[in-house]
């Protein structure tokens, strides 16, 4: 079911935001939608930001599914409402499959969080965009982890969908320049046991990984019951999970919070900064101090999603990054005598 904010009106401009409410792999698009109505309110309510309109935003539940993601954004398209931009997905394999269609729609699509590195095909993609970090870049920290720490000897362990594939080609092109030995590559569609079995098999100590959550706890309940795990076996995983993500109860994993936590006991866990560590004032003249006070206060705020936080202060600015698009968009338009197209503008399809 759709859910909207902002007001509509004559002038209104609506993005369309894909979140992944449910479903598996990554579910955190519950904590995306307070942040949402923040910049909204903002950007609403600021004169210099599309003066004379309204920006809206309508969200459907994605599911972390590319077959229900194109088919749920494809049937809001055709309902009739003009839609100026769409937003997301959260989910790498969603928006690869929504940002191969929406640019038929003559669509700009953000996302807030979608870092695989295939996304960065400009061929592809014509016209997705992002403010995450790809993958990739994220695995000059594992190589620095493994410089710091002396490591030689690593194993990979990665779902075998293309953006973890490509995470994982990336991360071996660049352990075999530091003349490191890659002593095993494992690769699993669903169930990892047999793969993690084979870890142990060869005495895997450092593992590299690259996988959604939910198989991250697949491979972590697998390692407790072959035990791989203890003092001297390091997981290494992708930073963008749900905090404690080992706790999460899934129905597929039959071990106890316990036996997760000793797998996950001295894991590492590598991502991008989230929020800029300088006390800067950025447009709507906040420091990220000031926002996440701002955000923890809210009436809306739901200690349930904190474990999901590391999303919040993209969420926030990639709005702002849709209205100052649109915003000059439409000056573009006044300069060519084009008053108010912007809000009359309806996408259609390319044939």
């Amino acid at each position: 079911m759709n859910s909207c904010y902002g007001n509509e009106a004559n002038t209104t401009l609506r993005l369309l935001g894909l979140l992944p409410m449910s479903g598996q792999g990554w579910v955190g698009g519950g904590a995306v939608l307070l942040p949402v109505k923040m910049a909204l309110r903002d950007i609403n309510n600021d004169p210099r930001i599309l003066p004379g309109y309204n920006l809206t935003y309508t969200y459907i539940d994605s599911m972390c599914s590319e077959g229900v993601s194109v088919y749920r954004m494809l049937r809001e398209l055709q309902a009739g409402l003009p839609y100026h931009m769409v937003l997301g997905d959260g989910c790498s394999t969603c928006s690869a499959a929504t940002a191969q269609v929406s640019y038929l729609w003559n669509l700009t699509q953000l996302s807030y969080g979608s870092s695989s590195p295939i996304l960065s095909d400009r061929k592809r993609f014509p016209k997705f965009f992002r403010i995450a970090t790809p993958d990739q870049m994220v695995n000059e920290a594992r190589i620095q982890l493994m410089r710091e720490f002396n490591w030689k000897k690593v194993a990979t362990i990665h779902q075998a969908l293309e953006f973890f594939s490509v995470v994982t080609d990336d991360f071996f092109h660049r352990a075999s320049d530091l003349n490191a030995t890659i002593i095993t590559q494992e690769i699993f569609v669903h169930d990892p046991k047999s793969r993690v079995e084979n870890l142990k098999k060869r005495d895997a100590r450092i593992i590299m990984t690259a996988m959604y959550e939910d198989r991250a706890r697949a491979v972590l309940c697998a390692a407790y019951k072959v035990g791989l795990y203890g003092a001297k076996i390091v997981w290494v995983f992708a930073g963008w999970f749900s905090s404690s993500f080992w706790l999460v109860k899934q129905n597929d994993i039959d071990c106890t919070p316990e036996q997760m936590a000793l797998v996950a006991d001295g894991a590492f866990l590598t991502s991008a900064v989230n929020y800029n560590p300088r006390e800067e004032r950025g447009i709507h003249e906040m420091t990220v101090s000031e926002f996440l006070d701002r955000y923890y206060n809210d009436p809306g705020y739901n200690t349930d999603l904190d474990m999901y936080k590391s999303v919040v202060g993209q969420s926030y600015d990639h709005i702002w990054i849709a209205a100052l698009s649109l915003n000059c968009t439409e000056t573009e338009l006044t300069r060519r005598g084009n008053r108010a197209m912007l809000s009359r503008t309806r996408r259609t399809r390319h044939n």
